[in-house]
C-alpha cells in the first residue's frame, strides 16, 4: 500500500506544483526540496525543505530524515543527485554513471556512437581555434552547444551557417555555463523535429507520446510550438519508437523516466540528447495525460517507489500544444489579454511573464520567451491554430 509512503521530488516550483498535486492525489506523502524558500510547490507538499537539489549530502540527509521510498528529479540538475541519493539508500534509480551520460553531452554522444545509435557527426573542444578548425572539418552548417551544459532552454544552441559566422557564435555558446567545453556537430535538416516521453520500468521502456516541434527562426533553436500528436505514423512511427527506446537503453537507464530529443529526416532517425526525467514544465502534467491518458508523472513516482505503474499504455490520443509566446521586442508599457486567454475552454494552463515595465528581447534562448499556453484540441493541427489564435489576443504597447 502507498498510502505510508513518501517520495522526494527535487525541485518545487510553480512549473512542478501540479505534479506535486497529482502525486498527492495518487496516495504518496511529497517532501519537496527547492532552493527558494518561496516555492510555489511548497504549500502543495506534506512537507518540504529549503534546499539545493544540487547539495548531495543535504538532499541525503532530509531523505533519511524523511524516510523516504523514492526520488524523483524534475530536472537535469536533480537528475545525479537523485541517482547518488538512490544507489546510497538503495532504492529505484539510476547509476551515477549513467546520471552523468544524460547530464553530459559529450559523454552521451560518445555512448550512443559506440551502441550505433544514429546522431549527427560531432566533434568537442573548447579553445575558439579548435572550434573552429572542428567546424571547418565538419561543415556549414553546423551547430555549436554547450557540451556539459545542463538546464535545458536551448542555452547555447546556434546554427553556424558560414565561417564568418564562428567568432559571433562561439560567443554565444560559451556565454551560460563556466565550463567551455564545446560541440560541434553537423546541422541535421530535418522533415520534423520531436521530443518524446518514455517511461523504463524492469528495463523496459515504454514509449508513451511524442510531439512535433516548430521552432523560433535561425541561428537559434528555441521551442515555439510542442504539438501532440506525431503527425508520424504506421510503421515509421513504429520505427520512431524503436530508436527513441535502444537511445535510453543504451545510456543505460532500466528504471526511471527519459525526454529524448530527435529529429525525423528523409534517410533516418538522428538522435540530439536526453534527459533522465520526464519532459520540462507542464509536460508531465497536464500534457501527458491530456494527450494520452497516461498520468506520466505519477507512474514515475510509482517506478521510484518501487511500485507497479497502475497505467503506461496510452489509451487515447488527443490533440495538445505547448505554445510559448514571443512578444516583440521593446520596453513593455501594458499588457492585457490574458484574461481572455484563462478563460477558453481548451486552455490547459497558461501564463504571461512579461508585465508591465519588462523589457522585451529577441529570443536566443528559452529563457527570453514571454509566457506559454498549453492548449487542447481533437487533433493537433487544431491545437497548434488554436495557440497562435489565443497569442493574438494579447494588446501589448511598449515605452517609445
Amino acid at each position: 500500500m502507498n498510502a505510508q509512503k513518501t517520495v522526494l521530488i527535487l525541485g518545487a516550483s510553480r512549473y512542478y506544483l501540479r505534479s506535486i498535486e497529482a502525486t498527492r492525489r495518487a496516495g504518496y506523502r511529497v517532501l519537496a526540496v527547492d532552493r527558494n524558500p518561496q516555492s510555489e510547490g511548497f504549500a502543495a507538499a506534506d512537507f518540504s525543505a529549503p534546499c539545493d537539489i544540487v547539495d548531495k549530502a543535504g538532499v541525503l540527509a532530509l531523505a533519511k530524515q524523511y524516510n523516504i521510498a523514492g526520488i524523483v528529479p524534475v530536472n537535469d540538475y536533480g537528475v545525479p543527485t537523485a541517482a547518488y541519493v538512490s544507489g546510497v539508500l538503495g532504492l529505484p534509480g539510476i547509476s551515477e554513471e549513467t546520471a552523468f551520460l544524460a547530464s553530459d553531452k559529450d559523454a552521451m554522444r560518445r555512448r550512443w556512437i559506440e551502441k550505433g545509435i544514429p546522431c549527427p557527426q560531432v566533434e568537442c573542444a573548447e579553445t575558439a581555434e579548435a572550434i573552429t578548425a572542428a567546424a571547418h572539418r565538419i561543415g556549414f552548417p553546423c551547430i555549436l552547444k554547450p557540451a556539459h551544459g545542463i538546464g535545458g532552454a536551448s542555452r547555447g544552441v546556434v546554427v553556424v551557417q558560414t565561417a564568418e559566422e564562428l567568432p559571433a557564435a562561439i560567443v554565444f555558446a560559451q556565454q551560460f555555463y563556466a565550463d567551455k567545453a564545446t560541440l560541434i556537430e553537423t546541422f541535421v535538416q530535418a522533415e520534423v523535429e520531436h521530443s518524446a516521453e518514455v517511461l523504463v520500468c524492469n528495463g523496459v521502456p515504454h514509449v508513451i507520446a511524442i510531439a512535433d516541434k516548430v521552432k523560433t527562426p535561425l541561428p537559434y533553436r528555441v521551442d515555439k510550438n510542442v504539438i501532440y500528436p506525431t503527425r508520424i505514423n504506421g510503421e515509421r512511427l513504429e520505427q520512431l519508437k524503436k530508436v527513441i527506446a535502444d537511445s535510453v537503453l543504451a545510456l543505460g537507464i532500466t528504471s526511471g523516466a527519459a525526454h529524448v530529443e530527435l529529429a525525423t529526416t528523409p534517410t533516418g532517425f538522428v538522435l540530439f540528447e536526453l534527459g533522465a526525467r520526464c519532459g520540462g514544465g507542464g509536460t508531465p502534467e497536464p500534457i501527458v495525460p491530456y494527450v494520452t491518458g497516461v498520468q506520466e508523472f505519477v507512474e514515475l513516482v510509482r517506478i521510484c517507489c518501487g511500485d507497479e505503474p497502475q497505467n503506461i499504455t496510452p489509451v487515447q490520443q488527443r490533440g495538445c500544444n505547448y505554445h510559448f509566446i514571443t512578444l516583440a521586442p521593446g520596453t513593455v508599457k501594458t499588457v492585457s489579454g490574458m484574461d481572455e486567454i484563462l478563460r477558453h475552454p481548451d486552455v490547459l494552463d497558461a501564463e504571461l511573464f512579461t508585465k508591465p515595465g519588462s523589457t522585451v528581447v529577441p529570443v536566443t534562448v528559452g529563457t527570453e520567451r514571454s509566457g506559454f499556453i498549453i492548449v487542447g484540441g481533437e487533433t493537433a493541427a487544431q491545437a497548434l491554430e488554436t495557440g497562435y489564435a489565443l497569442e493574438q489576443k494579447l494588446t501589448v504597447t511598449y515605452d517609445v
